[in-house]
């Protein structure tokens, strides 16, 4: 028997849009009615809603219930949350971010000399993998360097 297709992506198509729009309405002091975050997506009320109770239910965000219709209004997001899109630090946001400082570093460097060695640098990082970018991040963002 060969395993049937996958389901379509919902977390990077829809949860985590959410998930970043009620983060930033937080933020903003905007509302955090359901049909605001819906309408601001361009989303049906009642797909975030639904999409709501589910990171709600994962340790996400916070917020108000109907029966049947899922998270009417968000309350605020956990630091789980901040964490995944990016508000608070997380192993692999510090490695994106090490990885985009780098690039940007390449694109500023004043000289040749200085950019080749700063794409040699890049170029050992990436290939070294990602756990070894995220465990230098994590080590330089907690201060726990070394073996």
């Amino acid at each position: 028997m060969t395993r049937p297709e996958p389901l379509p992506d919902t977390w990077f198509s829809r949860d985590f849009l959410i998930l970043r729009e009620v983060a930033r309405r937080v933020e903003a002091g905007e509302s955090l009615q359901a049909t605001d975050v819906a309408q601001a997506l361009d989303m049906d009320p009642r797909v975030v809603g639904k999409a709501g109770f589910r990171l709600k239910e994962d340790g996400f965000l916070k917020g108000g219930e109907a029966m049947g219709r899922g998270v009417i209004r968000f309350i605020d997001v956990t630091a789980q949350g901040r964490r995944e899109v990016g508000q608070w630090p997380s192993a692999d946001v510090a490695a994106d971010r090490l990885m985009a400082a780098l690039e940007q570093a390449i694109v500023n460097a004043p000289d040749e000399e200085q950019r080749t060695r700063l794409q040699k640098v890049r170029d050992g990082l990436t290939k070294a993998g990602r756990d070894v970018i995220v465990g230098i991040a994590t080590g330089v963002a907690t201060g726990q360097l070394g073996g």
